[in-house]
């Protein structure tokens, strides 16, 4: 990714129901101190993650089947690579084809209890961010018709969902670890800006199991790709570990507008391009975010960056307008995701406003619109 200097960044360690802060703490301490106690730990999380994998593909391991076809969307690393606008993509092209999708996702984040819990029906929204997860919701809005229910166990949410309401096919979202269900296209994606992302895995990386695993998808996407000037460091990388070439599709994540958040009125990218902006987001790739503000021609004076999925609280919006002040920055800027759970808090003529943002397949579109096409018929 480009480096556009130095920026006053102020990183918040707050609690939020998704983000155990002593545990982070404590990885921060021992990356710090003993590496070499995390790069021991990987060992044995890598093999098993391996063999895991190993035991569902050779039928070791029992593997469930929807009465629908099932396109999952997942990736390799923790934090974000962009998962959500594709779902939101895919969602829209098989709704083109006149087919009713079904959004199944696990629901990060939320403090809801029930076993499985539906979003929206298609018609309405049924859940509100804190009992759905702020990923799940969003998804929601942005695809009204789709139905989107959230739940651990994606087969027994799949089949819930079908005594509730009929649909043609299945959107897994985050689902290329969640092996026990079966799955007609497994989407894979990379984030073209995070090949360190791909070194080691956890604890000591970011890598959810090893590279190796990524023979097993049936398409691999390479996401951010408005933010690097060449995606062959990415793929050279990935060939390599997998010993065979590959042909990935490319997906830009694509600004369109800013959204008012307390009032929802929109207004083109160009009417910010002389204001000075803070920047406010709680999610797993907060230097995407900057890219994409900064990349619209506009100035950003400064940063708070918070936990991903993190709950705001009418303290941190008093916060935020605090630092704003302090920063001498005229809005507030923050990501689709955030603006939900700020909302709330916010009076009519607050300064917050939302990045809204697409993704559109620069390469391998038409590819990817025959396998939907293909699957779903």
């Amino acid at each position: 990714m480009l480096d556009y200097g130095p920026l006053d960044v102020s990183f918040v360690n707050a609690t939020s129901p998704s983000c155990d802060s002593f545990l982070v703490r404590l990885w921060g301490w021992l990356n710090r101190r003993c590496p070499w106690i995390l790069l021991w730990c990987a060992v044995p999380y890598g093999a098993i993650a391996g063999l895991r994998r190993i035991g569902y593909q050779r039928g070791w391991l029992p593997q469930h089947r929807l009465p629908k076809p099932v396109i999952s969307v997942g990736n390799m690393t923790v934090g974000g690579t962009g998962k959500t606008p594709l779902v939101i993509w895919l969602a829209s092209r098989l709704n083109e084809q006149g087919k009713q999708v079904a959004i199944l996702s696990r629901g990060y984040g939320r403090q809801g209890s029930a076993v499985n819990m539906l979003v929206s029906d298609g018609m309405s929204l049924k859940a509100d961010w804190r009992t759905a997860g702020d990923e799940a919701v969003l998804m929601a809005q942005k695809c009204p018709w789709a139905i989107v229910a959230v739940g651990k166990d994606r087969y027994r949410l799949g089949c819930w969902v079908l005594e509730q309401a009929a649909c043609d096919c299945f959107l897994l979202d985050d689902g290329f670890q969640h092996l026990p269900l079966h799955r007609d296209q497994d989407i894979l994606l990379f984030d073209a800006t995070d090949i360190e992302g791909l070194t080691k895995v956890l604890p000591a990386g970011r890598m959810r199991e090893p590279l190796s695993a990524a023979q097993w998808a049936t398409t691999i996407v390479f996401s951010r790709t408005e933010s690097v000037l060449s995606v062959e460091p990415l793929q050279t990388r990935i060939e390599q570990c997998l010993g065979k070439s590959i042909t990935p599709l490319l997906m830009e994540i694509a600004p369109t507008c800013l959204i008012h958040i307390p009032t929802g009125m929109t207004k083109g990218i160009d009417s910010f391009k002389n204001k000075s902006l803070l920047l406010v987001s709680g999610i797993g790739n907060p230097s995407s975010f900057r890219f994409s503000v900064i990349s619209c021609g506009l100035e950003v004076g400064a940063e708070i960056r918070y936990p991903d999925h993190f709950a705001y609280s009418e303290k941190d919006v008093e916060e935020i307008c605090r630092k704003m002040k302090k920063f001498g920055s005229d809005l507030v800027v923050t990501t689709e995701k955030d603006a939900l759970k700020l909302r709330e808090f916010l009076r009519s003529d607050d300064p917050l406003w939302a990045l809204e943002v697409q993704a559109n397949m620069t390469q391998g579109e038409a590819q990817i619109r025959e396998r939907l096409h293909g699957i779903c018929h």
